[in-house]
């Protein structure tokens, strides 16, 4: 059995998450696995500076696709199983992820084949996911199983981590904050999903294996933070839109309402963080049975008519 591994890993901690998921396949000598790393011709930087990163903000939320650099799929093996490993930018698949999905090459990659979709993200990633699934429907891909990676800490706390690690690369514990992103142990322990995915390999039944998934974690959705998300969504699509108004990702003259959002978003985020946590509680109890049924439905691997 021949398994792909896609991926994109900025920091280095999604190649990491996607190491020890998909180990129990690498040590076991029926499995053929091969990684390869989804890379733009246009380097992101990391550390980002400030510019770099809010600058990457229109072209995240539009799902704009930028030149890659040679995808090295070996197109002669027939892969019985495609991973697609993601982390989410501004609550989209990442650029090189989402260029991947829109490359000339994809349906190559893609079509006909079963995929699962590994996520690690900081606490919001359903909407992102909801356009991966799209695209792999439109690259008539079966996507058959989902795994999410998330920070645990609570959501101003990893801002704050984020952020330090994001801007200035340092990941470590300070002043009573803990260690940034996803913690270890969930990483090491994601080995668990991998142990189905061979099961399955081993059996040959590569059919949807989200419920097996889901009864070991593979994906818990906090109803709070996804009405937050869908909020953030809209809002985002307004700033990418002012910031679009005055060029694209490579012009300049659009650097002076980038900067200008760079100040205004984390601000917003700090003031209104707690009062959208407080109304999204609200409105999570308040339309449960809506939210249950929202839930059920993120959980699993179809597409919505």
């Amino acid at each position: 059995m021949k398994v792909l591994v896609l991926y994109y890993s900025q920091t280095g901690q999604l190649k990491e998450i996607a190491d020890n998921c998909i180990a129990p396949l690498v040590t076991d000598n029926s499995i053929d696995v091969d990684f390869v790393r989804v890379e733009t011709e246009h380097q992101f930087p990391f550390p980002w500076t400030r510019l770099t990163f809010f600058n990457a903000f229109p072209e995240s939320v539009y799902g704009t696709p930028f030149k890659l650099k040679p995808i090295e799929v070996d197109y002669s093996k027939n892969y019985d199983l495609i991973v697609l490993a993601y982390t989410v930018w501004y609550l989209n698949p990442s650029i090189p992820i989402s260029s991947l999905l829109q490359h000339p090459n994809a349906q190559h990659i893609f079509k006909g084949k079963k995929v699962v979709t590994l996520l690690g993200s900081r606490n919001m990633w359903v909407l992102a996911q909801e356009k991966v699934k799209h695209h792999l429907k439109r690259l008539e891909a079966d996507l058959i199983g989902n795994i999410v990676l998330i920070d645990r800490n609570k959501n101003l706390v990893s801002i704050i981590t984020i952020i330090r690690w994001m801007f200035y690369g340092k990941k470590s514990p300070f002043w009573g904050f803990p260690r940034a992103g996803i913690i270890q142990e969930d990483i090491e322990n994601s080995m668990r999903f991998g142990e189905v995915i061979l099961k399955r390999l081993k059996v040959n039944k590569l059919t949807d294996m989200q419920e097996e998934l889901n009864k070991l974690g593979a994906v818990d959705i906090n109803p709070s933070l996804l009405i937050l998300e869908k909020r953030a969504t809209k809002l985002f699509g307004m700033y990418a839109g002012f910031l679009s108004k005055k060029g694209d990702f490579f012009n300049k003259d659009r650097l002076a309402r980038v900067s200008l959002l760079s100040y205004l978003l984390p601000i917003g985020a700090f003031i209104l963080s707690p009062i959208t946590t407080i109304s999204s509680f609200l409105i999570s109890v308040i339309k449960r049975k809506e939210l249950e049924a929202d839930i059920r439905y993120f959980k699993q691997n179809s597409l919505k008519e």
